[in-house]
């Protein structure tokens, strides 16, 4: 499959119409994809329960755009991912292993290293599908992993 796996912070500016982003959408190859998974679902998803006032206006066009967009054809984690994701915390720690066995690998990779675990997550569903990685985020010790990951960011 060729084509992009679109992080949270990418498609809202989508949504908005952007123009940086809209351009960078409508210059892909149109037989290349241009994908989000789950867990940038749930993010969003998240997102819009935590949002106050619960349930705009925005929030229910959001829900269309994703609906008509996203959703139908969302990646999955996978149990194939699982390797991925194993792949890349085992480049990770290689680097920047856990100082002491009493903490938990979720806590080394937030607390000490500001790496995101949707971020990982994410960035080995791109992997596993060979798709570049789209997105806003630094997540330098993650991509420092991803070496063998493209990434774009649309919003530059």
């Amino acid at each position: 499959m060729r084509g992009y796996l679109l992080d949270t912070n990418h498609v809202d500016p989508i949504f908005r119409r952007e123009a940086r982003c809209t351009a960078r959408r409508e210059a892909v190859p149109h037989d290349w994809q241009v994908r989000v998974c789950t867990i940038t679902l749930g993010e969003i998803e998240a997102g819009n329960l935590l949002a106050v006032p619960y349930y705009t206006e925005r929030q229910e066009a959001l829900n269309r755009f994703l609906s008509e967009n996203f959703i139908s054809n969302a990646l999955k984690v996978s149990v194939n991912t699982r390797i991925d994701y194993a792949t890349l915390m085992d480049r990770i720690l290689e680097v920047h292993p856990r100082p002491t066995r009493n903490i938990s690998l979720e806590q080394h990779l937030v607390r000490n290293l500001g790496a995101d675990i949707n971020d990982l997550w994410i960035v080995s569903v791109a992997r596993e599908h060979n798709l570049i990685m789209c997105t806003n985020d630094q997540m330098q010790v993650i991509r420092d992993a991803a070496w063998d990951v493209q990434f774009d960011n649309w919003l530059v």
